[in-house]
């Protein structure tokens, strides 16, 4: 399991005290408000990339994450919630012991291609900053239901237009990552052969035949599918309509999936 990185840690009073650039930054520059807009593989390099958008989705900062943070946000966006307390909702509890509150997750800034957050506490009337990775941080905000904000120059500077982040989606309108062996236990499900299905587009063809957030794929006209490339060799393979097993809520069920 990842650690969570925790490098600096400042106590400050409401007024801005003098502190170094990376949580004077999250304290000075102008911010804008996001929310997680699709958390998904990329195709390209098979690491988890999720996407946060500005208020009116016309654009999409990328971010690419840890497989094991990846997971940890899928279980918060999915309801879902693992059989013994993980990393991130053991920072949670020792952050409510301590009578604290997640005040807000702010990414600052990147260098380096490496993006850098700060964690917002308050306690007693006292902001806490902690500089952390944005990956832990979005796992938090998600957790204790707090705002996520940017700095603005940046996100505007490193942001895309949303229908190019779109591009990396398959047109089928389904997102899907490999199963880990604590995401199956999650789910209930007894082995890690499968892709799990961690968003489903709106009115795409995938919605429209049945598959459902949370699902997982275990076969697709009659082959197995072990992994998400797997699954993408089946959907393009795909000539009409062809049968899918998925295990949903316990069960195994079979839905017909439309191909090209």
């Amino acid at each position: 399991m990842a650690g969570i990185c925790l490098t600096a840690v400042m106590i400050v009073p409401l007024e801005l005290a003098a502190k170094p650039f990376e949580l004077a930054a999250a304290a000075t520059q102008e911010v804008l408000p996001v929310k997680i807009h699709r958390l998904t593989m990329d195709p390209s390099s098979g690491q988890p990339v999720v996407f946060l958008t500005d208020p009116q989705e016309e654009r999409a900062l990328p971010i690419w994450i840890g497989p094991c943070e990846a997971n940890a946000m899928n279980a918060e966006m999915e309801g879902t919630k693992p059989p013994r307390p993980q990393t991130h909702d053991l920072l949670e509890r020792v952050i409510q012991k301590m009578k604290g509150k997640i005040q807000k997750v702010i990414v600052t800034h990147s260098k380096d291609g490496v993006y850098y957050a700060t964690l917002v506490l308050e306690r007693e009337g006292t902001v806490v900053e902690i500089d952390a990775r944005p990956s832990d941080s979005l796992v938090l905000a998600l957790k204790a239901k707090a705002p996520i904000l940017v700095g603005k120059k940046m996100f505007l500077e490193t942001s895309v237009p949303l229908k190019e982040a779109k591009g990396a989606e398959d047109q089928y309108g389904l997102t899907a990552q490999e199963l880990t062996p604590s995401l199956a236990q999650s789910f209930a499900y007894k082995s890690t052969r499968g892709v799990l299905v961690s968003d489903v587009q709106a009115e795409s063809p995938a919605e429209k035949d049945g598959l459902q957030r949370g699902d997982i794929i275990v076969e697709l006209g009659g082959e197995a599918i072990p992994d998400t490339k797997a699954l993408q060799a089946g959907l393009n393979k795909a000539k009409g309509s062809v049968k899918a097993k998925v295990f949903r809520k316990g069960e195994y069920i079979s839905l017909t999936v439309h191909g090209k």
